[in-house]
């Protein structure tokens, strides 16, 4: 396919000094709200002493307000402290030391005023804290020096700009994948409904497996997500390698092959989706009011598969060993990720390794969404939030590290 045109930004991308200050300050605060809600996730599944809602208080919202104003008066002293302005405060190192005072800062201000506060989830958010900002603030600075938030914000609007190149792309390869076939687009459709079809038949039938849903939805209900990650993740580990040549030749930002492969996983999504409210309907599950939270279950999806093919692209040049080795992963997350089975039908001593899957935990979400017409457990989510935003965050700041060395692993 030749590319009709690359759209570059006319203009130099800056920000004023004020509105990089807020940047940095609202990273910061999404950093320490990610580490509370993880917090109270850790508190919820490593429970020492009396559980919450007994004698303690999981998510007081006066504490939100601790963390924002914490923030706030860390920039202060750090700025105080080292006598610098606050431009200068605005390189990563500094960035992170204000992130550790806030947190502390906020400690202290919980300890103080919320007495009906777990000590123990202090000390997991404070864990998940140090954590985080390693992650999403030391780890990017280190492969990369030059990185920083202007720079990662024109990678963006640099995005922004050649988002119909994408488009046009996209629908390229949409109409080409299926038009030399007889049936063409509906072999999205009817890949799927086989196999679930062969699988109701063999565990309810054969194996006599009970569910309290029929299985065919049971099933479907987790394989149109876990189709949508695992063409995502087989995709992403080609969606560089097999287009190296076009990119050696035109200049354009490299992440639209990526992002190329998951739009055509959610056109492909789409229909497997519609196929499985048909399904739904003619057993009796019809749409529901609860329906409305199925666009944030898939917007975590999309951040979690997004982060992981933006590090398979990059590691599949490197590493040529890597689509053998996410085969075997793959293979073992299909059987860990409750698709087949219902969570509840693990032993509890074993339950936890399908709960650190983010992706089970968005299938479990999605269930309860689509079959049992009940809002999704937000605690139980708190985990896949974290997990997926942070994922994407490092994965794109690695792409980005190692794009200019892409042709270099040929």
């Amino acid at each position: 396919m030749a590319i009709p045109f690359v759209q570059e930004p006319s203009e130099a991308f800056s920000l004023p000094l004020s509105r990089l200050r807020l940047l940095h300050y609202s990273a910061n605060l999404a950093i320490v709200v990610g580490a509370h809600l993880f917090a109270v996730q850790l508190r919820l599944r490593l429970t020492w002493g009396k559980p919450l809602g007994a004698e303690y208080e999981a998510q007081p919202l006066l504490f939100y307000a601790i963390m924002a104003i914490g923030q706030a008066l860390a920039y202060l002293i750090a700025s105080w402290a080292e006598r610098t302005p606050l431009q200068r405060l605005l390189t990563p190192r500094s960035q992170f030391r204000v992130l550790i005072v806030g947190v502390a800062l906020s400690v202290l201000g919980a300890l103080w005023l919320l007495p009906d506060l777990s000590q123990l989830q202090l000390l997991y958010f404070a864990l998940s804290a140090l954590v985080l900002g390693t992650c999403l603030i030391v780890y990017p600075g280190r492969i990369d020096p030059h990185q920083t938030s202007s720079t990662f914000l024109f990678h963006l609007w640099r995005l922004w700009h050649n988002r119909a190149l994408l488009g046009l792309w996209l629908r390229y390869n949409i109409q080409s994948r299926y038009s030399q076939t007889v049936i063409g687009i509906f072999w999205i459709v009817l890949l799927p409904l086989a196999m679930s079809g062969v699988l109701a038949l063999a565990f309810s039938q054969f194996l006599r497996v009970s569910y309290d849903v029929p299985f065919v939805v049971f099933f479907l209900a987790g394989l149109v997500l876990w189709q949508l990650f695992s063409s995502g993740i087989f995709g992403g580990m080609a969606a560089i390698l097999s287009r190296i040549g076009l990119i050696n030749q035109v200049n354009f930002p490299r992440e639209i092959a990526v992002l190329l492969v998951l739009g055509e996983g959610l056109v492909d999504f789409c229909f497997t989706f519609l196929a499985f409210v048909i399904v739904s309907a003619l057993n009796g599950f019809y749409p529901n009011a609860m329906w409305i939270y199925l666009p944030f279950l898939l917007l975590l999806l999309i951040a979690f598969t997004l982060g992981v093919m933006f590090f398979l692209s990059s590691l599949s040049l490197m590493i040529r060993d890597i689509a053998q080795l996410v085969s075997v992963i793959m293979q073992l997350l299909f059987y860990l990720t409750p698709l087949l089975y219902p969570v509840e039908n693990i032993p509890e001593p074993f339950r936890f390794i399908v709960l650190l899957n983010p992706v089970g935990l968005i299938v479990q979400a999605f269930r309860d969404v689509t079959l049992y017409a009940r809002a999704p457990d937000m605690l139980s989510l708190h985990y896949p939030i974290v997990a997926a935003f942070t994922l994407l965050y490092m994965g794109y700041a690695f792409f980005k590290a190692n794009e200019s060395r892409m042709a270099d692993f040929i």
